[in-house]
């Protein structure tokens, strides 16, 4: 078991350091879980408060044991209830009056976000959840290792997926003959998610029309699921000949996600999938070549939908009628949907350190979606791929 060292938890919070001192703020006031952990190195239950300068301090509801065995914060303190909380963060500042705290407002409940002005009256509350995201948008090379290590295992297992592909078998049973080999080599098994009423289950197994089937899932591609109270991943339609099966998954390593997508067919795809497929992978390699730090992701944005309509295959393109989704890539780490995402409307440029899951896909109603997924890390010269199974379309004779 990993714990993340006391030097790297210090760099992060300097650098929300640095941020809210830009937003003239006292400190900032975390909860979310995943912001814990990245901050924490724990993922218990309470509050963190990180002062506008010097060290941090960490209350914690349930349970300070853990918290105080895995977190690399010098500060920790129990946490019985929240009149508590006030009188922590009061006794820690002292004598520095409370103007300005930061919160996730993104992500925190109405009804905490009114106890807590209730608590903290006449203090002003901003919304910092832009800023963290794009302070957790750049990796470490500490994070950076374990999408590695989440990459070796992937690979593993790409490589015994064609064996689990028959005539007649559910999506449902070789999804779980994935996930029990992804199980078996330490997956965590919760793919997180940060925005509002998203979800989704890790690994998502899909063939002919049901690929082509949207959700509630800001995806291109959901698939049927096991009923309509679980609309996404594998259903229990049977695995035809000449359709396309796309296998979307996530390897996990220390919580930090890999995401990737690969088409298999048991026997060949028409001579239109084919060329969906071919063009998919051209769109992908282009953007590669084209990217460099300083370059907007809107644009990379731009030239992959100016490709895809070059070959006519625009309405198909990322879903297809009102499954189209507006973006062809999304970060990843702590959570699936994290920035930089590339869009029409994206302000973020490429910088060294971001970590982003690039997936063209196209969707023909009826007849399935072809495509794929891979992971790239942002470097001072361009891009480095972290996905390393090969991009080939995957025939199995029958």
């Amino acid at each position: 078991m990993n714990f993340t060292p006391a030097e790297e938890l210090l760099r992060r919070q300097g650098r929300l350091q640095e941020r809210i001192g830009l937003e003239f703020l006292d400190g900032a006031l975390l909860t979310e879980n995943m912001d814990l952990f990245y901050f924490t190195g724990s993922m218990q239950q309470g509050f963190l408060f990180i002062p506008d300068e010097g060290n941090s301090l960490y209350m914690v509801r349930r349970n300070f044991a853990r918290a105080l065995d895995e977190s690399g914060l010098e500060i920790i303190r129990p946490l019985r209830d929240m009149k508590q909380l006030q009188a922590y963060i009061n006794d820690f500042r002292g004598k520095k009056k409370l103007k300005r705290i930061g919160l996730e407002l993104d992500v925190l409940p109405v009804k905490s976000f009114r106890r807590l002005e209730e608590m903290f009256s006449g203090v002003e509350f901003v919304d910092i959840s832009g800023i963290i995201k794009e302070i957790r948008m750049v990796k470490s090379e500490y994070e950076i290792n374990f999408f590695r290590k989440a990459n070796e295992i992937a690979c593993r297992i790409f490589e015994q997926i064609p064996g689990f592909l028959q005539v007649g078998k559910p999506e449902a049973a070789v999804s779980a003959e994935i996930e029990a080999l992804y199980r078996k080599a330490g997956h965590q098994g919760l793919v997180r998610m940060r925005t509002f009423n998203m979800e989704i289950f890790f690994c998502h197994v899909f063939s002919g029309e049901n690929g082509t089937m949207s959700s509630f899932l800001d995806s291109c591609t959901a698939g049927r699921g096991i009923s309509p109270a679980s609309p996404q991943a594998a259903g229990w339609k049977a695995l035809a000949p000449h359709e396309p099966i796309g296998i979307d998954y996530t390897s996990i390593y220390e919580g930090y996600i890999l995401d990737h997508t690969r088409i298999f067919s048991i026997g060949a795809l028409s001579a239109e999938l084919e060329r969906a497929y071919r063009l998919a992978v051209s769109i992908q390699n282009e953007i590669v070549a084209r990217a460099r730090p300083g370059l907007a992701c809107k644009d990379l944005y731009r030239l992959a939908v100016e490709m895809a309509a070059g070959e006519g295959l625009d309405d198909y393109f990322m879903g297809y009628g009102e499954g189209q989704v507006k973006f062809i890539a999304h970060g990843i780490g702590l959570n699936l949907d994290e920035f930089p995402v590339f869009s029409q409307g994206t302000p973020h440029l490429l910088q060294p350190g971001m970590v982003f899951a690039l997936e063209p896909k196209f969707i023909f109603p009826g007849k399935g979606m072809v495509g794929l997924e891979n992971v790239w890390l942002v470097t001072d010269s361009g891009l480095e791929r972290l996905t390393t199974m090969p991009d080939d379309l995957v025939t199995i004779d029958y």
